[in-house]
């Protein structure tokens, strides 16, 4: 593996008491995701599961009439998909890659077969899974009761995490499609955030420029979330 990946940089992985972590090292590779990359359709199983470094993966609802509507965003704090080695097989989303970077990579089947025999391995997966029914929950919350502004913000800020970086690809678009809205409106949003010296972007990368001042506009879902995987998982490193 490239020396400057480490499983500490997953949440997950770095959560793994370390004998565990060191049997399931040699089945780990560092794969590099694009972004637009599709990863999974509806219901489909897959082969491999991913744990992201600095990628962000969009799960998104497709719908009878075409639409779709996102769900969740997944980073350095999990996986996917947890359901491949829980037992759930597929899941009735499709998953794309909203950011480029790298995951940890490995064999859906061989980290079945270990997951019953690595018992904090099996012990973290369903915290994780946990986790993210808290995050679902309040997509669903966030949708119904905030701004776009705050949507937004809360965006950026999930990004920002899991891309271990403060500038970052993400297009107008991508972010558009994720929250269900118009990219004229992001574009005005984002537009509004950039006068005000919190973030500036530049032909699909978006640099923050005061996290600080983000968070503020922010709504609660974005501090509910993160404090749950906090309970959950523990602390980030």
């Amino acid at each position: 593996m490239p020396h400057r990946h480490n499983p500490e940089q997953n949440r997950l992985l770095a959560a793994l008491h370390p004998h565990e972590l060191q049997e399931l090292l040699p089945h780990l590779q560092v794969v590099h995701l694009k972004a637009g990359e599709q990863l999974a359709e509806s219901g489909e199983r897959l082969s491999h599961v991913y744990f992201p470094i600095d990628s962000a993966i969009s799960l998104f609802y497709r719908l009878e009439n075409g639409g779709s509507a996102g769900v969740a965003v997944i980073g350095n704090e999990g996986m996917f998909s947890v359901a491949q080695v829980l037992g759930g097989a597929g899941i009735p989303y499709w998953a794309t890659v909203e950011t480029s970077g790298h995951v940890f990579q490995v064999a859906a089947d061989r980290l079945c077969e270990m997951s019953k025999n690595l018992t904090t391995l099996c012990d973290i997966l369903l915290l994780y899974a946990q986790a993210s029914l808290t995050q679902i929950a309040q997509t669903v919350v966030c949708e119904k009761h905030h701004s776009l502004r705050q949507q937004l913000c809360q965006h950026l800020l999930l990004i920002n995490d899991k891309s271990l970086s403060d500038d970052f690809r993400l297009t107008h678009e991508a972010i558009a499609n994720m929250l269900g809205v118009r990219r004229e409106s992001i574009t005005e949003e984002a537009g509004e955030l950039r006068e005000q010296g919190l973030i500036d972007y530049n032909r699909g990368h978006v640099k923050v420029l005061n996290r600080a001042g983000l968070e503020k506009q922010c709504c609660e879902c974005y501090s509910v979330v993160r404090d749950e995987f906090t309970r959950l998982l523990g602390n980030e490193r």
